[in-house]
């Protein structure tokens, strides 16, 4: 029984593209773009992504700008698209007659579509206008920590004298006089 030594040492180095953690991404990547499920395609797409991560890395914010403007597009036309249907659906009897709830559905369509749409131009502007913190708010604010802890200091040592404090058995006390009319009566 002669047994041939089988060649285990095949370059599988396109074979670490699975344990990405992008890899299922990048097969629906492939599909969508009718691409043969082959690794070396997982490979490429999962490199053209890892290069536009290492561009927003850097600060070149292009490719996600564009991304926004071509989802802000598409969701715009979505939303008066459904608009459309659902206008048209409630001007046609036969179709409230039949489905009733289709033109309100693409109607709530439309708004779900705009309400998208004002996420990513809010997200747009918040990358093209990021938010700064002023000077003087960081200043009022620090001022205010030095203050709560300067009077937190005080209020310590405060209680800590307090503690020891002897007791004050100086005051003078006044008599009252009693209220015949409410006095107790003796038997």
């Amino acid at each position: 029984m002669n047994k041939k030594p089988t060649k285990v040492s095949a370059n599988k180095a396109h074979l670490k593209c699975f344990s990405h953690p992008g890899f299922s991404q990048a097969q629906v990547i492939a599909r969508a773009g009718k691409l043969p499920p082959e690794a070396e395609n997982f490979t490429a797409i999962l490199d053209g992504v890892l290069e536009r991560t290492k561009n927003t890395k850097d600060g070149d914010w292009a490719d996600i700008e564009f991304i926004l403007h071509s989802q802000i597009a598409m969701l715009n036309t979505l939303a008066a698209n459904f608009m459309n249907k659902a206008i048209g659906g409630y001007e046609a009897p036969e179709v409230l007659r039949v489905f009733p709830q289709m033109p309100l559905e693409f109607a709530s369509l439309s708004l779900k579509c705009q309400a998208e749409m004002r996420k990513c131009i809010a997200l747009l502007h918040e990358i093209k206008n990021p938010k700064k913190p002023t000077q003087f708010i960081k200043n009022y604010v620090n001022q205010q920590l030095n203050q709560l802890q300067v009077e937190q200091q005080e209020l310590k040592q405060r209680l800590e004298a307090n503690n020891h404090a002897p007791m004050d058995f100086t005051s003078k006390g006044e008599a009252e006089a009693v209220d015949t009319a409410v006095a107790t009566v003796a038997a």
